[in-house]
């Protein structure tokens, strides 16, 4: 049996995007995982299966159950823990981000540092980081800058990452 770690991107971020996380661990079971544990209400599992389940398959699955359309990542321990170990800042654990995918883009338009400043970023081989000292919130990469990324693309604080990293 080897860890997982799937992270589900945009749910139980307003009404109509509800996944119990009962139901979600349920899911995860009849997929074949076992020891299938949540962290927070917001899509992060950390599971034991023989082999990793299918993103889409799984996709499926929540939405005929909760009526609910996500896209889902699902990581190996070992690549979740090289993701996270990866962080090129320091900081605030709650202003630093990164944001997990399948695959990086190849070619990317980045913003001119300067104009982002204080804020940095940094695209990995299969993740992007960033630190946001002045909070998420208040972010200057503008909403058009994350199309340039795959649809699963979901970001996770490192705060919540390393809590997933002890769960593993």
């Amino acid at each position: 049996m080897s860890r997982f770690v799937a992270l589900l991107r945009g749910i139980n971020v307003g009404p109509t995007t509800k996944v119990p996380m009962a139901v979600l661990r349920e899911l995860i079971e009849m997929t074949g995982a076992s020891d299938v544990a949540t962290l927070l209400n917001s899509g992060n599992v950390v599971f034991s299966a023989p082999s990793a389940p299918n993103a889409a398959t799984l996709e499926k699955a929540i939405s005929t159950a909760t009526g609910v359309s996500t896209r889902v990542v699902i990581l190996d321990a070992a690549r979740f823990h090289r993701i996270v170990a990866a962080m090129p800042f320091e900081g605030d654990l709650s202003r630093l981000t990164i944001g997990f995918m399948d695959v990086a883009p190849t070619s990317l338009s980045l913003p001119d540092p300067a104009q982002l400043a204080p804020e940095e970023f940094f695209l990995g081989e299969d993740a992007c980081y960033q630190s946001l000292p002045d909070g998420v919130s208040k972010t200057r990469l503008k909403p058009s800058f994350w199309k340039q990324f795959p649809p699963e693309t979901t970001v996770r604080n490192l705060r919540t990452a390393q809590k997933l990293v002890e769960m593993l």
